[in-house]
C-alpha cells in the first residue's frame, strides 16, 4: 500500500503526545508456524484515545494501522492510516471527528489466535489472498487480547519466502540423490551418467548401486511433473532403492517402488524408467522397461534399439502391476544407452529437435565410448543455441569390459 502523507489543512501542527496514547505489544514465546510469526504491527491506541491524537501517530509515515484496545486489553478493531485520513478530507471530517473518540472510527476485521496455524489460515483467507488489495487483520492471545496486526501481504510474503527457501532445499537434496555427473566401475564394468534439469528442481533420475562382487544395479528414469512434488518422488524412490535387499530379485524391486508410489501419491504421481541389473561373471544383462523406451546396445559400431515385445504400465498406476523382465548375453566392449526424452526433443533455434538418429551417430562413431557423455553435452549445446532448455535431460551408460 502506497504511504499516505495527512493533507496539510487536516491537522494543526504536531504537538508532542502523551507517552500512554501508543501501547506496544509483543508476543511472548513464538511457535514454528504460529501466525504471529508473519505481523509486523504490533501498536495500539485506547478505546477513548481521541481521533486529533491518532491522527498525529498517523504523521509517522512507517505507521500504516494501529489495533484499538478496550479498558480490557481486547482489540475492538483496528484503524488503518488510509482509512482515517479519508474521513478526516471529507467535508467537515476534522471539526466533526478531532475530538471524538478512537472507538468512534475504528474498522472491524476478523481476528485470529496469534498462535493458529499460519498455513490453515492461510487456506481460509485463500480468497483474500488473491486480492489485488491488502488487507487487514487482528491478532490475539488465548484470553482474547491484543497482541498485534497482520495483512494479506505479510502473509504472501512469508508463504513465498519459506516456498523458495523449500525450492532451494528440495534443489540441494536432489542433486545430492541425483549428482549433475557421476562416473562408477567394477569387475568387468563400468558407468557414466550426467543429469541436467530445464528448470532447477527436475524429474528426471538416475541411480547406480554396486552390489559386490562382479554385479550392478542401473536405473534411468522421468517422473510426471516437476518441482518439489517431483523432489519428493525422486526421494521416495531413493530411500527404496537404497535399503532394498537386492537378492530378492530385480522384480520384487519394481513391485515394492510401485506400491509406494501408489500408497503415497494416490495415483496423482507416476514414473517411467527402466531398470536393470548387470551380472558381470557370466555378463547377463536382466533389464525391465516400465513404459520409458528410450536405450539401445551399441555392438561393435552398430545400434541394437532395445525393443521388446512387451512395454510394462510406467509405476505408480496399477497396483496388480505385473513387470516383464527380459534378459540379454553382453560381449566385451557392449555399451549399454539409456537417456530420457529431454535429450532428443530438444529443439534448435530453426524448430528442429536433435532427435534419436543425431544419437545413436554419435554412440556408434568410431573413438572412446568414455568420452561420450561429454560429446553428446556439446552436440546438444550446439544444437540448442540460444533456445532454452525444454526438458531435464539425462544420460546412463553402462561400459561392459
Amino acid at each position: 500500500m502506497e504511504s499516505l502523507s495527512a493533507p496539510p489543512d487536516v491537522l494543526p501542527p504536531s504537538t508532542a503526545l502523551p507517552s500512554a496514547a501508543l501501547i506496544s505489544t509483543r508476543p511472548g514465546r513464538v511457535y514454528g508456524t504460529s501466525l504471529v510469526r508473519v505481523a509486523d504491527l504490533f501498536e495500539g491506541v485506547r478505546a477513548d484515545c481521541r481521533v486529533d491524537e491518532l491522527a498525529r501517530l498517523f504523521q509517522e509515515p512507517s505507521r500504516q494501522a494501529v489495533g484499538v484496545i478496550d479498558a480490557e486489553g481486547k482489540a475492538l478493531g483496528l484503524v488503518t492510516r488510509e482509512h482515517l485520513f479519508r474521513l478526516l478530507g471529507k467535508p467537515f471530517g476534522v471539526e466533526v471527528l478531532s475530538r471524538k473518540a478512537a472507538s468512534s472510527v475504528v474498522e472491524a476485521v476478523r481476528s485470529f489466535d496469534q498462535n493458529a496455524n499460519l498455513f490453515t489460515v492461510a487456506e481460509e483467507l485463500s480468497e483474500d489472498l488473491e486480492a489485488h488489495t491488502v488487507q487487514y487483520y487482528l491478532l490475539n492471545d488465548a484470553e482474547g487480547r491484543f497482541t498485534g496486526i497482520f495483512t494479506s501481504k505479510d502473509l504472501l510474503t512469508w508463504l513465498s519466502r519459506m516456498t523458495q527457501e523449500d525450492i532451494a532445499l528440495a534443489g540441494q537434496l536432489q542433486v545430492r540423490l541425483v549428482p549433475l555427473r557421476s562416473g562408477e566401475s567394477g569387475l568387468g564394468w563400468f558407468t557414466q551418467a550426467f543429469s541436467h534439469s530445464a528448470k532447477g528442481l527436475g524429474g528426471d533420475f538416475y541411480h547406480v548401486i554396486p552390489l559386490g562382487g562382479q554385479k550392478v544395479f542401473v536405473a534411468l528414469g522421468d517422473v510426471s511433473g516437476k518441482g518439489v512434488a517431483a523432489s519428493i518422488l525422486t526421494s521416495l524412490l531413493w530411500g527404496v532403492l537404497r535399503f532394498y535387499d537386492f537378492r530378492k530379485g530385480l522384480k520384487r524391486l519394481l513391485l515394492q517402488v510401485n506400491e509406494a508410489l501408489i500408497h503415497t501419491f494416490h495415483l496423482e504421481k507416476y514414473l517411467t524408467g527402466i531398470f536393470l541389473t548387470y551380472d558381470a561373471e557370466n555378463r547377463e544383462l536382466t533389464l525391465a522397461d516400465m513404459g520409458h523406451g528410450h536405450s539401445f546396445l551399441v555392438r561393435q559400431g552398430k545400434i541394437r534399439p532395445l525393443r521388446f515385445p512387451n512395454m510394462n504400465l510406467p509405476l505408480g498406476i496399477d497396483l496388480g502391476l505385473e513387470p516383464t523382465l527380459y534378459r540379454l548375453r553382453l560381449q566385451p566392449g557392449d555399451l549399454v544407452c539409456l537417456y530420457t526424452d529431454g535429450l532428443t526433443e530438444q529443439v534448435s533455434a530453426e524448430g528442429h529437435e536433435f532427435g534419436d538418429a543425431s544419437v545413436w551417430r554419435l554412440a556408434s562413431a568410431p573413438g572412446n565410448p568414455q568420452a561420450l557423455p561429454e560429446t553428446l553435452l556439446a552436440a546438444l549445446a550446439a544444437h540448442q543455441g540460444a533456445v532454452p532448455r525444454l526438458d531435464d535431460v539425462s544420460w546412463l551408460q553402462l561400459l561392459v569390459e
